[in-house]
């Protein structure tokens, strides 16, 4: 008993410690994984290749339309800063796909006959668990709907604040998870927070892809209700037609916000009353264009001069305005 006495004493010292090492506020060294992100556990490991490939679907939805749903068009290593001296309009979404609002932002622009730009990050979708496969579809579902998708990373993180090797394992497996969701491989990809520097920039062209800035943005990250969505959003179109003389942009929203999701009809209703007051007055009209090749270098061919698609809108918007105005 003397000696089993003085070993339960140390073992319970030992233990004691152990359990304290656990406590709040203790430090534990652990070992830094490259790329990896507290929102997702999970390494930048290849997804698992029982993950099935993108459904046949896609391709012939896709194919019947005739869209670029990646912007291969486009991929000519450039940096596209989202400016415009027209009054032109390109919504883009980031940060999706959601499952509680990105199909409803869909339906609501499908219902104004808007096509959009969707940079989506991939870490929510491409490993095979019934929760991503939800995901992917919703991916898919954008890409049948006829809009544009581009790459945002797998985690968000700033791409400047990575190396080089980092860099590359990132788009790595946002390309592999991107392109076994609609079949085919992204060539537009919009930096997380529009953080880039001259070396990502290199690398990014060398990888192929076109990067996608923004000039209009509603605030919609800083903002709670869509009315202020609404309002920041012309209101940094004002000072920006003031400070540089743009009239239009291409525009930053998130498809993860249930006001923007309320904001986008709103947004796009107060558009149209502003383009029926500019019809009075003969002046230029906002132009929703679903089209990045407006926003590329001049020698970047358009499919419609500016000119003709303003004739054909101010013709769709006559009797639109007339029916407005009666109300």
């Amino acid at each position: 008993v003397g000696f089993r006495w003085p070993m339960l004493c140390l073992i319970a010292f030992v233990a004691g410690a152990a359990f304290a090492a656990l406590e709040p506020g203790a430090t534990v060294p652990v070992r830094i994984e490259p790329v990896r992100t507290d929102r997702q556990p999970a390494s930048l490991a290849p997804p698992p290749t029982n993950v099935p490939a993108a459904p046949r679907a896609v391709d012939e939805a896709v194919g019947r339309v005739d869209r670029d749903i990646i912007g291969a068009r486009f991929a000519r290593g450039v940096t596209v800063s989202g400016a415009m001296p027209h009054r032109m309009l390109l919504l883009t979404f980031d940060d999706g796909p959601s499952r509680q609002f990105t199909i409803p932002l869909l339906e609501a622009l499908d219902r104004a006959r808007v096509r959009a730009l969707f940079f989506v990050t991939t870490q929510s979708f491409g490993r095979g668990n019934p929760w991503e496969r939800e995901h992917a579809e919703i991916v898919r579902e954008i890409a049948r709907r006829g809009h544009l998708i581009g790459n945002h990373t797998e985690t968000h993180r700033q791409l400047p604040l990575l190396s080089n090797a980092q860099i590359r394992e990132e788009l790595g497996l946002s390309e592999m998870k991107i392109e076994r969701a609609i079949g085919r491989r992204p060539r537009l990809i919009r930096p997380p927070g529009g953080a880039l520097s001259p070396r990502v920039e290199k690398l990014l062209a060398a990888q192929g892809y076109t990067t996608v800035l923004w000039k209009l943005y509603g605030g919609d990250l800083e903002v709670e209700t869509p009315e202020q969505v609404v309002r920041t959003f012309f209101r940094v179109l004002a000072r920006r037609e003031r400070e540089t003389g743009d009239k239009g942009g291409i525009v930053l929203l998130h498809d993860t916000k249930r006001h923007t999701l309320e904001a986008v009809p709103q947004l796009l209703a107060s558009i149209r009353e502003r383009n029926c007051e500019l019809l009075k007055t003969d002046e230029q009209l906002y132009d929703l264009v679903d089209d990045l090749s407006y926003f590329m270098p001049e020698d970047h061919p358009r499919p419609r001069s500016v000119e003709a698609r303003q004739r054909e809108l101010r013709q769709r918007l006559s009797g639109d305005c007339t029916a407005l105005a009666q109300r």
